[in-house]
């Protein structure tokens, strides 16, 4: 909607909420800005860092387990607050996270490596290219360049997805140019060697 963007997702939101409605060359924008602005290189991390991150040195399907029940501690997804405001969504938790739509940056335990919101809150654009599978990937890393680029990786779920999707494994693609209330993105910072 003409209305809406990242200033006005369609609900309120503070300086502390993650940003929502950027494309992913809204993201790309900001990453170019900051690092002219900071004189260091940041970017939008690969798939596979981005997964690193959120694993956190786990092999479990969320830094805090296997199952569904912390999710209300750890992570911003579809709950109890957000199914009384929309009534019709299944595969919500019982538990009351106190958010309907994004909660601020933070508002939630961190993972093993002191990273917040890695799951659920907004989706995260990757660098990666769309692939189907994990065939061919790089086992480096770095970026997946080729696929389909058109479409982009997203991982982490959002704040109205239910706990079946907010793992640290589950991806999914979207054209680069969406810009969705439940969109944002991380950026990763270059380190020099």
């Amino acid at each position: 909607r003409a209305d809406r963007g990242w200033r006005n997702p369609g609900f309120g939101q503070s300086g502390r909420h993650p940003v929502t409605c950027a494309s992913w060359d809204d993201a790309q924008a900001y990453a170019a800005w900051l690092s002219q602005a900071t004189g260091k290189e940041y970017r939008l991390p690969s798939e596979s860092e981005w997964e690193y991150a959120a694993r956190a040195g786990t092999l479990k399907a969320r830094p805090w387990g296997e199952g569904e029940s912390g999710q209300c501690r750890h992570a911003n997804g579809a709950d109890a607050s957000a199914k009384d405001r929309y009534s019709s969504w299944s595969g919500s938790v019982a538990c009351r996270d106190g958010h309907v739509h994004t909660a601020p940056a933070g508002s939630f335990a961190a993972n093993g490596w002191g990273l917040y919101d890695m799951l659920g809150n907004v989706w995260e654009w990757t660098e990666d290219c769309w692939n189907d599978s994990y065939a061919g990937a790089p086992s480096d890393g770095s970026v997946w360049e080729y696929g389909n680029c058109a479409e982009r990786t997203l991982r982490g779920g959002s704040w109205l997805n239910n706990p079946s999707v907010l793992r640290a494994a589950y991806r999914y693609r979207i054209t680069t140019g969406s810009r969705l209330n439940n969109l944002g993105f991380r950026v990763a910072r270059t380190l020099a060697p």
